[in-house]
């Protein structure tokens, strides 16, 4: 009865902080510290009441990334933070490729190009091969590696293609990612790398003839 009552106090908190970190990929410009700091409070309490619940620990990782991203916290200790809760969620669930995707956007914004996130893109690609969610950081971190001429989209060059060609594909990831492409202006580029793709593929992609 008492692991009952604490799975049930865990599972209202994670449903709280669950609707407030929607709202925020909905509409990120509506928040506030208030807002972020009962989200937080809530993760807390789910994983204190459910330690070894991998979803909840990705959950509080996801409430510190967003506190950094609006500024609530302090970015450094957030992102470090924020890793180590990933980290713990992979340990106990090692096969969600969603996970390994959050880490390399914390290495991204910590702005660590190394092998650990090169580890971190080959966990994410091999154990999600059709998740959007994996789609979406390959195309983002592609364009952002080739706007900056960065040499470590070398080692991602034809993972980043297939994934570009599979975000578009996918009706879950097809608009983010032509939300990407045309925020790097990148369509020329995008068209160039996929010429030998079907018509269909590049017909998502504006000025592609």
């Amino acid at each position: 009865m008492t692991q009952a009552y604490d799975y049930g106090i865990a599972s209202i908190n994670f449903y709280n902080v669950k609707n407030t970190i929607e709202k925020w990929h909905e509409t990120p410009n509506e928040n506030s510290l208030e807002q972020y700091q009962l989200a937080k409070n809530s993760a807390e309490i789910a994983n204190d009441y459910h330690p070894k619940n991998a979803l909840y620990v990705d959950m509080l990782a996801q409430v510190y990334e967003w506190g950094v991203i609006y500024e609530y916290a302090e970015a450094q200790q957030g992102l470090s933070k924020a890793k180590e809760l990933y980290l713990n969620a992979a340990e106990l669930r090692p096969l969600w490729p969603v996970t390994w995707a959050s880490l390399v956007m914390i290495k991204w914004r910590q702005q660590q190009f190394d092998d650990e996130m090169l580890y971190f893109l080959k966990q994410a690609d091999f154990l999600g091969p059709q998740k959007p969610e994996v789609n979406i950081v390959y195309v983002e971190l592609g364009l952002a590696l080739y706007s900056n001429n960065h040499p470590l989209l070398f080692e991602i060059r034809e993972t980043f293609y297939q994934r570009l060609t599979k975000g578009l594909s996918s009706s879950y990831s097809r608009k983010r990612v032509i939300e990407i492409i045309k925020q790097y202006k990148a369509e020329r580029y995008v068209c160039r790398w996929l010429r030998n793709e079907s018509a269909q593929v590049r017909s998502f992609i504006p000025r592609c003839k």
